[in-house]
């Protein structure tokens, strides 16, 4: 057949104003022509007939000139699209899926295939060409779930390819694990390995390249005993709990120098990784570290030391809703130790708080290098609570509050803002909560106080105190005070006084000296004047050795002479006499006791009738 180029008229027609590539398509049996794209071309419907001959040149075109393709002749009869291709089954390993295409109907037996899949989690489709009756997935990812399309064309002079059949779900077979899991621990503010507790994040089925069966830790303690504890993930609630992709170790760790944890599935078992326990012996330099939260991140900035921490494996920074019980609102991810930045993907709640960490592990240790309270959102803190008076003088107050909680701050506590008496206005620190006002005039004062965040200002709490009140009461209470401490010392001293003081004995209540007032009185009656009848004791004159005749006459007047001289030979039972009346006196009787005692005490002067004489009295040398 021959064939004449297109005319160069309707060529231009097509191709004017082209910028870059200009393709045509010239139908030389209608004389007609369409554009299309640089692989392809559709020719309209209407252009042609059923079972009709078609010759069609393909040329393009630029600014640079054009070019022409061969000549392609063909009935448009012997155009027909074969049925779609069903897939119907596959091996898992290796993984090779198989179908079934009917190609009698088109005249031949042969066909040739296109095929494309991807795994579950990916949008993008891998497409594979020049595919007979199967295809072989050669390196398919572990335990991973695949989806697959085929389409087919048999093979004659004008083949066309069918639809693409439906998709075919097939997962690949499990191998053992290979990465370690990744282990830390929530050890709280105290950071004490008693109060830790032992967390790892679930590895993905497409990391575990199978299911799941359950996890082993190693514990060695201190005392150099190893005790390895296996959980099975059938028996839920037992030692391990899992929950938002994150498994806890419930029993303490306290005691342990060495944890190590490792997962297995049913074609083997992980390496075990180690935990890296907190410690503080470690010297580490200061770091600046810079905290950003947002709604739906965590931006974590730090700067590097000006020399390489030694022997440094990697960073871990975590974080942490603050009120939270243990491993609740908590999260970690490890950093190359050559990093200085990370951002942490997450729901994080409004106007709630979060305590950052920066950890630097060493070798099965790790340290905390730094830390900051931020928030994802900044509301208008509440107002301050328990602001009070602490201490009042002359001119001088103390004022204090309590701080507000982080949990109900809603928002980083800048500054508090105080007010005395709507003029002189004070900024104190969010981490200070008193205020000590100096040279106050004497009257009435109003401080009003409220917090401040990066929202703004909140509520205001108002106080009252007058510095002249305040004086007069301090004044009365420190005299009351030393008032109080005099009369208790007084009161003390009599106490004592009372108690160490012994009694005088009374010389009236001698028996012997009322027997000798009598004698002296009758004696001298006879010889003195009526006015000296009461001789004081004083005027009694001691004559050694005297002697008194103990017989009276019947009218009272004795019978001896004072003065006379007389011998008298003591006989024994006149020494026996006196050695009984001195010792006989050995209690003297007051006379109020004498009184109260009656009968009783008038027995004991008859019988201690000596006492005071030995006492008070002078005796023979």
């Amino acid at each position: 057949m021959t064939v004449t180029a297109p005319p160069a008229a309707l060529w231009h027609a097509w191709c004017v104003g082209a910028r870059s590539v200009c393709v045509y398509l010239f139908l030389f049996s209608i004389s007609s022509a369409v554009e299309g794209t640089n692989v392809s071309g559709v020719i309209p419907r209407k252009l042609y007939t059923s079972y009709s001959d078609l010759t069609v040149l393909v040329r393009a075109a630029n600014q640079h000139g054009s070019a022409m393709s061969t000549v392609a002749a063909f009935n448009t009869g012997d155009i027909k699209k074969p049925p779609t291709p069903e897939v119907t089954h596959h091996s898992h390993q290796p993984l090779e899926i198989y179908w079934t295409l009917q190609c009698d109907d088109q005249g031949s037996s042969d066909q040739l295939c296109e095929v494309q899949y991807h795994t579950q989690d990916q949008q993008d489709w891998t497409q594979e060409k020049d595919i007979l009756r199967s295809f072989l997935l050669l390196t398919p990812r572990p335990y991973t779930v695949y989806e697959f399309q085929v389409r087919c064309a048999c093979e004659g002079p004008q083949a066309l390819m069918s639809d693409w059949s439906s998709v075919y779900t097939a997962k690949s077979s499990e191998s053992a694990p290979v990465k370690a899991l990744d282990v830390w621990s929530d050890c709280g503010v105290i950071s004490e390995l008693s109060q830790c507790a032992l967390m790892w994040k679930e590895m993905p089925t497409w990391l575990a390249h199978g299911k799941v069966l359950g996890y082993v830790v190693t514990l060695s303690h201190s005392n150099g005993t190893v005790e390895v504890v296996d959980m099975s993930t059938s028996e839920p609630g037992g030692l391990c709990v899992c929950q938002e992709k994150r498994c806890r170790f419930t029993p303490s760790l306290r005691g342990v120098s060495g944890v190590d944890v490792s997962v297995y599935n049913s074609q083997g078992a992980t390496k075990p990784a180690p935990l890296a326990l907190p410690t503080s012996d470690l010297q580490v330099p200061e770091l600046s570290f810079t905290v950003n939260l947002k709604i739906f991140s965590l931006n974590v900035s730090w700067s590097l030391p000006p020399q390489p921490i030694e022997n440094m494996d990697e960073y871990v920074v975590q974080y942490k809703q603050v009120g939270l019980p243990p491993t609740q609102g908590f999260d970690w991810i490890k950093v190359h130790k050559n990093d200085t930045s990370i951002i942490l993907r997450g729901d994080f709640e409004n106007h709630t708080a979060y305590n950052v960490s920066l950890f630097a592990v060493f070798i099965n240790r790790s340290c905390l290098l730094a830390s900051a309270i931020s928030y994802s959102l900044h509301g208008l803190p509440p107002k301050v609570t328990e602001f009070k008076v602490q201490h009042i003088s002359d001119s001088n107050v103390t004022l204090s509050w309590q701080h507000t909680s982080l949990t109900q701050s809603k928002g980083l506590i800048l500054c508090y803002q105080l007010v005395l008496n709507n003029f002189t206005v004070y900024n104190v620190s969010g981490d200070q909560n008193y205020l000590h006002l100096l040279g106050l005039t004497s009257g009435h004062h109003q401080v009003w106080i409220r917090a401040e965040t990066k929202a703004g200002l909140g509520p205001s709490e108002t106080i009252n105190f007058s510095t002249e009140n305040g004086h007069g009461y301090t004044k009365y209470l420190v005299a009351g005070i030393i008032v109080g401490m005099l009369l208790l010392i007084i009161i003390i001293i009599i106490i004592i006084q009372m108690k160490t003081c012994a009694k005088v004995p009374d010389p009236s209540n001698s028996k012997l000296l009322q027997q000798i007032k009598l004698q002296l009185n009758s004696s001298l009656m006879a010889i003195c004047s009526p006015l000296e009848s009461n001789p004081k004791i004083s005027e009694l004159e001691v004559v050694e050795n005297p002697f008194w005749d103990a017989k009276a006459s019947p009218d009272g007047q004795t019978e001896g002479m004072v003065g006379e001289e007389r011998t008298h030979k003591r006989t024994d039972d006149e020494a026996e006499k006196e050695e009984d009346a001195d010792e006989g006196y050995s209690k003297i009787i007051d006379t109020d006791e004498e009184e109260r005692d009656g009968g009783e005490s008038e027995s004991l002067l008859e019988d201690d009738h000596l006492g005071y004489e030995k006492h008070f009295m002078p005796v023979d040398v």
